[in-house]
């Protein structure tokens, strides 16, 4: 997905719009000429205002430093228009320095101001800021509450360009997840009528490239082209223009008009290198790439994405070299070299990696920020508190020395004021003690989420590594089934035809009934080299349909399960999938006796899982299970008798997480301990050749996985197995 065009920097820049205008060129001589010279301490915040205004583009610290003197003298005189533009421009500046902690906290002061002073636009202005932070930081939630509450300030002032602005940022922020890309889409659709309604041409382009790529993205072709022409006919010629000429340029190239797309492709290329800007240039570099492999031109492409991944790793562009990497692999698969497209599969499946890790860690982190901010926002509170105490005390201290020369009037006065500054005291320590507990409870519920993003990461990396793997395995697998194939149809053709020749000769023999001993000893010779080609042709086909079924097995190990989680009832489930297969396997052993015994825990609430895999699950251990039982068909003590034992429980475990609990039991044979490690392995198998693929468990294994839980294995020779698989109940489920 390419990345989303925000007007983030007019939402950030409103305010100040609103009360003039600044010049592009430095001004920051005779701004220092006014704060040196005049004695009006109100322009001098404003000449430091505009002095931060001069600098926030080109040195952030120099726009810091002289914001810092703003409001110190905006404190200092009580100038609260003054102090919340200052604490609006330092929020800006920290978010641009990365310090969205410090920025978050400066915009909630700004905020607090013009809600005093009953500023609606810079109050809505504060609001999207702190909606921007919140979305860099991928907190999409909290951004779209901030955003949301924006958009209503806007409307009750009826600001049309900010309006617009607050439905841009909404659809960007609904934009990043594939689940809402309807509801960015009608988003960026009030957002360019807002922005047509004021001729903001600025606006218009850029949500127009965004409505172009949420079409491009639901292969919407048609529309995605005239969205992106209407962002050109703005931006053409200017660093904006390589995102929808790029996008054009793979259009047309999925379409087939190869001369068109090109012709897109170049241009994207020319204006990104004009303006030597590297990340627009590496983005086109991939997708004319992609065009040129879809026109057949592989060299072409290896040549174009090579230079892109030059590029990414220049920039350090992790998105982008990731896709270089993954679009070398295809391509030198393609070509057959097998060993490089293994290679850049690797620095794929690595990148993805270190990208899952990055976004695990900054999740932490936000976490650790907002308990920060909460233990600052508590200091703050603490520090008031305190001033009050004191200035209670000073103004106790100044009724004594008046109650001195005041007489028992006053002494009586002072009693009652000592008594009610008691109450407030009390009251103040109750709310303090009250502000602690809070703290203790908030840190210990982000040690919690801590541990448990630390176990999603490990889940996330684990499954970035299957799914690599399952790739490059599906892709060879692929490629040994078509020689396979092969084999197998030309052994059965060949086979027939060898039983042809025979029936043909001995027809002939039956005609003209030649004697056993008047037959050549070159007739005796060519039937049994017949015979001989038949058996061999029969092995033939035998062991090649034993290699399909594993090159099968090999697809479904590797295949890419798009299925969604729903709450699933895991009783119903196992005894659905239970008789299911006790069923199958009565069809093909029909002499076998096998006992069912099952133990339900009502009490497990329904389960977030992909059904349909986890069935799979249950179907693979007890097929295994009713193979090895069925060995031990025959006997006729019932202590004896195969038995297979499924019970299900629902836990709760002293961290306080649920999760059920499914156990598969058989009084087989057991597993010797020195494989029992190497049974989720894929191919391996203790079945004789040509009874199984190696396979199930192995797909079991990553299932279980793959849903959030773990699969275990208890097994003593001579006693009977053990399957237990653990699945977390989800967040809020209701017991049964």
């Amino acid at each position: 997905m390419m990345p989303i065009r925000f007007v983030l920097g007019l939402v950030l820049s409103l305010t100040f719009i609103s009360e003039k205008s600044f010049s592009q060129t430095p001004r920051a001589d005779s701004l220092l000429t006014v704060v040196n010279s005049s004695s009006d301490d109100s322009l001098k915040v404003r000449a430091y205002l505009d002095l931060g205004q001069e600098f926030l583009s080109s040195d952030i610290s120099q726009a810091i430093h002289y914001l810092d003197d703003a409001i110190l003298i905006a404190l200092k005189i009580d100038y609260k228009k003054g102090l919340a533009d200052a604490y609006n421009l330092q929020g800006r500046a920290l978010a641009n320095q990365g310090n969205f902690q410090d920025a978050i906290f400066i915009n909630r002061q700004s905020l607090a101001e013009y809600q005093n002073l009953n500023d609606k636009a810079g109050e809505a202005n504060i609001l999207s800021n702190l909606g921007s932070i919140y979305y860099r930081m991928g907190n999409s939630s909290k951004a779209l509450e901030y955003h949301f509450q924006s958009l209503k300030i806007s409307q009750e002032i009826d600001n049309k360009l900010r309006i617009g602005t607050s439905y841009n940022n909404i659809g960007t922020v609904y934009q990043k997840s594939e689940s809402t890309l309807d509801d960015a889409l009608d988003s960026y659709k009030k957002a360019l009528d807002v922005f047509e309604q004021i001729d903001y041409e600025a606006g218009i382009s850029t949500v127009a490239m965004n409505i172009g790529e949420i079409y491009f993205l639901e292969f919407k072709y048609d529309s995605a082209i005239q969205y992106h022409q209407v962002a050109l006919e703005i931006c053409d010629g200017t660093i904006d223009a390589p995102f929808p000429l790029t996008q054009l340029g793979e259009i047309y190239g999925i379409l087939g008009e190869f001369e068109t797309a090109n012709n897109y492709h170049r241009r994207a290329l020319g204006i990104s290198e004009k303006l030597d800007a590297k990340f627009d240039l590496t983005q086109s570099l991939i997708g004319f790439a992609k065009t040129q492999k879809r026109q057949g031109d592989s060299q072409q492409a290896i040549r174009t994405l090579e230079r892109a991944r030059v590029l990414a790793l220049e920039i350090d562009a992790k998105n982008e070299l990731k896709d270089a990497y993954e679009g070398l692999s295809e391509l030198f698969a393609l070509t057959g070299d097998y060993k490089t497209a293994y290679e850049n599969e690797i620095n794929a499946k690595s990148i993805k990696e270190e990208i899952a890790k990055s976004s695990t860690d900054e999740m932490i982190r936000q976490l650790q920020f907002e308990f920060e901010l909460s233990q600052k926002e508590a200091e703050i509170e603490l520090l008031q508190k305190d001033t009050e105490l004191k200035n209670a005390a000073v103004s106790n201290q100044r009724i004594v020395i008046f109650a001195a020369f005041g007489g028992l009037f006053m002494f009586l006065f002072i009693s009652i004021s000592l008594f009610r500054n008691n109450l407030s005291k009390k009251k103040a320590n109750r709310l303090l003690q009250a502000q602690k507990e809070e703290i203790h409870a908030q840190r210990e519920k982000v040690e919690l989420a801590l541990d448990q993003l630390k176990s999603t990461q490990a889940q996330l990396i684990h499954s970035e590594k299957m799914a690599s793997l399952g790739e490059l395995t599906a892709g060879i697998a692929h490629e040994i089934k078509n020689p396979l194939n092969f084999v197998n149809n030309f052994s059965e053709v060949s086979y027939d035809m060898i039983l042809e020749i025979q029936e043909l000769r001995s027809k002939q023999d039956t005609e003209n009934q030649p004697s056993e001993t008047l037959k050549t000893e070159n007739d005796k010779l060519e039937d049994e080299l017949l015979r001989d080609i038949r058996i061999n042709l029969e092995k033939v086909t035998h062991h090649g349909q034993r290699a399909d079924a594993i090159v099968q097995g090999m697809l479904e190990h590797s295949k890419i399960r798009h299925g969604e989680k729903e709450p699933t009832d895991l009783n119903v489930l196992a005894k659905e999938y239970l008789n299911l297969t006790y069923q199958s396997f009565k069809a093909k052993n029909k002499d076998a006796d096998i006992k069912l015994i099952t133990d339900f825990d009502t009490s497990i609430p329904k389960i977030e899982i992909v059904r349909q895999d986890f069935g799979r699950v249950l179907l693979n251990i007890i097929n295994n299970a009713f193979y090895v039982l069925n060995k031990k068909n025959g006997t006729q003590n019932e202590d004896k008798l195969p038995t297979l034992t499924l019970t299900t429980s629902f836990y709760t475990n002293p961290q306080g997480l649920k999760g059920a609990k499914i156990s598969i039991t058989d009084n087989g044979p057991g597993i010797p301990d020195k494989i029992k490690g190497k049974i989720f392995q894929p191919f391996f198998t203790t079945k004789p050749t040509g009874e199984g693929t190696g396979l199930g468990l192995s797909l079991s294994y990553d299932i279980v996985k793959a849903n959030g839980g773990e699969i275990k294995v208890f097994s003593e020779v001579g006693k009977g197995t053990t399957f237990l698989i653990d699945v977390p109940a989800h967040e809020g489920a209701n017991e049964a």
